[in-house]
């Protein structure tokens, strides 16, 4: 038995057309995945091809640091939230380059747009314990963890008889 793939590829083969109980049901499924999955100009799938920034996260004992990938993208188009113990990075990187008086562009892979990331951190930090440096592209983001309180829990010996 063969199956389809989910994401129909357009080619310039007749699809099959039938007129079993499901025809009808394939080529509307096909049609939405197809409007869904438009390619754009470049070959790319248009609903998918919005910039997304590509991120790090390490821990040591006393922080967490996020580093996140954003060339091309301005310093004052980056805004990072500390919503309770969820830290958001939002931003957007701009089409730069605009074609000029009988100039087209043939090759476009770069991606465009608005960006959000969001991370749930294992604990609510204080807006003074997060510190951001941005320099070349990346945005280093590091979080100090709270200081674990002396444990002050003594042990208490069980007395009486064993009933």
């Amino acid at each position: 038995m063969r199956f389809s793939p989910l994401i129909p590829f357009r080619s310039n083969v007749p699809s099959r057309t039938g007129n079993g109980p499901f025809s009808d049901l394939r080529s509307e499924m096909d049609d939405l995945f197809a409007r869904f999955f438009e390619l754009d100009t470049t070959g790319r799938f248009s609903g998918l091809a919005d910039f997304a920034p590509s991120i790090d996260v390490s821990e040591s004992e006393s922080q967490i640091i996020v580093k996140a990938d954003l060339p091309g993208v301005e310093k004052d188009n980056i805004n990072l939230e500390l919503h309770d113990d969820v830290l958001v990075l939002k931003g957007e990187r701009s089409d730069e380059s605009e074609s000029g008086e009988g100039e087209d562009r043939r090759v476009i892979e770069r991606s465009y747009g608005r960006f959000e990331r969001s991370m749930r951190l294992p604990f609510t930090p204080a807006e003074s314990d997060v510190e951001t440096s941005y320099k070349n592209g990346v945005l280093t983001v590091t979080v100090a963890k709270p200081q674990k309180p002396e444990d002050k829990a003594k042990q208490i010996p069980i007395r009486g008889k064993w009933v």
